[in-house]
């Protein structure tokens, strides 16, 4: 009796277990609509920091080059 008790919990966490790969990995192929939605979220919104990112590189070094130029303006005059 406590053999099978212990086989029938240990089926229920290997079926559970089963359960939740087979459901990742056929979710996101066939199915599950607003996790492929999300992903795509995720993939746009990095994009946009992407771009962000480099708005703000661009900016600090047009910037840096500014003072470079003020800097030999003042020197020469």
């Amino acid at each position: 009796m406590k053999i099978d008790l212990l086989s029938f919990f240990f089926g229920v966490i290997l079926t559970l277990a089963v359960v939740i790969v087979v459901e990742q990995f056929y979710g996101v192929i066939w199915g599950n609509r607003k996790l492929r939605q999300l992903k795509k979220e995720v993939m746009r919104l990095r994009g946009v920091l992407r771009k962000k990112d480099e708005l703000i590189k661009k900016s600090l070094k047009s910037i840096q080059e500014m003072e470079k130029r003020d800097e030999q303006e003042t020197r020469t005059n």
